[in-house]
């Protein structure tokens, strides 16, 4: 696996983790991909198809990502075999603009890219009204405020993915898609993936993954 040094985004230094060549058998991990149903999720806002990923996967990521050690995983919530393949027409309007995973800062997202190009990566914004980069739980009532007043000042965000700059949010930065490349970065960051025109396709295949993290090894 080869590691890039950790890249800090934005105003808050918001880390982001990459490394490629990451898997050792990644075709392992398509074949498997191919002969399990994935599936939407009822109640979940992920905008696409969810099937549970490989026990091994998760087994290898808690080693994997001992090439940082600057920090080491306590627990993986989940993760999953994921392709963002809903019709942009039914997506809801929070599906329609950045978004974050949970408030806690202790919880990272994880991403595998199984795809290529001309599939795309995943961008990191900024909201414009707040500067919020990440949603902190003492934040998450004014972000709530700071939508509606969104809504009332923009209009509900147009029938779409999510896209570079609009006038309700700024990029600051970008994780490009690269085939079996691993992509680690807080969960309460706001982010979204670059789907765009990809998602007729249904073969935008990732495992997104929650870890939970715990003090920085010892030594480091």
């Amino acid at each position: 696996m080869q590691a890039h040094p950790v890249t800090h985004l934005g105003r808050e230094a918001v880390p982001l983790w990459i490394a490629d060549e990451a898997y050792p058998d990644p075709a392992a991990l398509i074949a498997a991909a191919q002969t399990t149903e994935l599936a939407p999720v009822e109640g979940d806002l992920y905008p696409g198809v969810r099937a549970p990923a490989p026990k091994e996967w998760a087994e290898w990521l808690a080693d994997a990502l001992k090439v940082w050690p600057e920090f080491a995983i306590t627990e993986v919530l989940r993760a999953d075999f994921a392709i963002a393949c809903h019709d942009p027409a039914r997506l809801t309007p929070v599906q329609r603009i950045p978004h974050f995973d949970t408030t806690d800062p202790a919880v990272h997202a994880v991403l595998h890219y199984l795809c290529d190009a001309p599939h795309q990566g995943t961008s990191f914004h900024r909201h414009r009204a707040t500067g919020f980069e990440r949603i902190t739980p003492a934040r998450a009532p004014l972000w709530r405020q700071a939508l509606v007043a969104d809504g009332q000042r923009h209009g509900l965000p147009p029938a779409r993915y999510h896209e570079a700059d609009t006038p309700t949010f700024e990029r600051i930065g970008r994780a490009a898609l690269r085939f079996n490349r691993l992509v680690v970065y807080p969960a309460n960051c706001l982010h979204c993936g670059d789907i765009a025109a990809s998602w007729p396709g249904r073969d935008r295949l990732t495992i997104t993954a929650l870890i939970r993290l715990g003090p920085p090894q010892s030594g480091a």
